[in-house]
């Protein structure tokens, strides 16, 4: 099908509603409005805003459908509190800060393009800024939650008793997992920030008990020094993150940390094996190059370095467009 000259347009100038909606997440203003009016003297005052400036970017809220304004004053729209508010599992508030710390660094993509990567800021910043770290892995709670519900009811997870988390982020696969099996027990292993924020979650859904956090800065690190004789090991959403050398010595190491008959599970934005499909890995594949980290790949590349580390039953399947699930088994 030919495209359109509106949807090219549409695209050019969809940066404009992107940094409307990411700067009032930033600023706090669909928190402050969540239930509630105000005009926008006093949301300006309770956010130490300018009046003018905030009275402006709500309402061009209002014109993007996310505020209502009614008798003098904002409100926000059905189902904004839902997704853009506190404490929600469909939420998107830290997801959409992470989005704001990285909206720099495509307005860079010219120049990277022109001159190859390590023109922004590099994407270890992830991992040693609390702030910066904070949001990420908060972020990928969110966006993680629904895969890891599917990963939960549609994975085969008989005979798994002992599970390693690489990469583990928040624990949102734990969560759901344990949530289904209680006979599981976890190790998340990541970074020392990440790990602090990991901790929040497994409290707040009660699996504190079942799960060990371990600081393991996985890529740079010869060995995990996790444990070993686990059932199964999974790296989510890991491995674009790092260079091709790096991201095969990780997966050389999760098959020392897995007893015989042990499996691997891989979830990545993966594409397909014609390289140019579906369109998600695609433009995330622009993320990483301007992050200076790694990149997408297609699926059968992960099933041959899984091959490669001696992983034997090398599976894929996928479940939408940003996941693909790639399974293997120690010999």
């Amino acid at each position: 099908m030919a495209i359109t000259r509106e949807q090219i347009h549409a695209m050019a100038t969809g940066f404009q509603s992107s940094k409307i909606i990411l700067a009032a997440n930033e600023l706090g203003i669909f928190r402050l409005l969540a239930g509630k009016g105000m005009n926008a003297g006093e949301a300006a005052s309770a956010l130490n805003l300018d009046k003018e400036a905030c009275g402006m970017l709500m309402g061009a809220l209002v014109g993007l459908n996310l505020l209502e304004y009614k008798r003098g004053k904002f409100h926000d729209a059905p189902n904004v509190k839902k997704y853009l508010g506190d404490d929600s599992d469909e939420g998107l508030s830290c997801i959409f800060r992470h989005m704001n710390h990285l909206y720099a660094s495509w307005a860079n993509l010219d120049a990277v393009v022109k001159k190859g990567r390590g023109r922004v800021k590099k994407a270890s910043e992830l991992l040693s800024d609390r702030k910066i770290n904070s949001d990420f892995i908060c972020g990928m709670f969110e966006v993680g939650y629904p895969t890891a519900q599917r990963f939960a009811e549609e994975t085969d997870f008989s005979g798994v008793s002992k599970f390693a988390d690489i990469g583990g982020g928040p624990g949102v696969y734990p969560v759901k997992i344990g949530e289904k099996h209680p006979g599981i027990n976890f190790v998340i292993a990541d970074y020392p920030n990440t790990i602090k924020v990991a901790r929040r979650y497994v409290k707040k859904y009660g699996i504190g008990k079942r799960v060990k956090l371990v600081n393991c800065p996985f890529f740079d690190t010869g060995e995990l020094n996790i444990g070993d004789g686990f059932d199964m090991a999974l790296l989510s959403q890991v491995l674009h993150a790092a260079p091709d050398d790096k991201a095969k010595g990780l997966i050389k190491k999760v098959f020392g940390i897995l007893r015989p008959g042990g499996r691997i599970v891989i979830n990545e934005n993966a594409r397909n094996d014609d390289a140019y499909s579906p369109p998600p890995p695609l433009v995330f594949a622009i993320n990483m190059l301007i992050q200076n980290a790694g990149r997408t790949y297609t699926i059968s590349e992960l099933k041959g370095w899984l091959k490669e580390s001696g992983f034997r039953k090398i599976s894929a399947r996928r479940l939408h467009e940003r996941s693909v699930l790639v399974e293997g088994t120690r010999p």
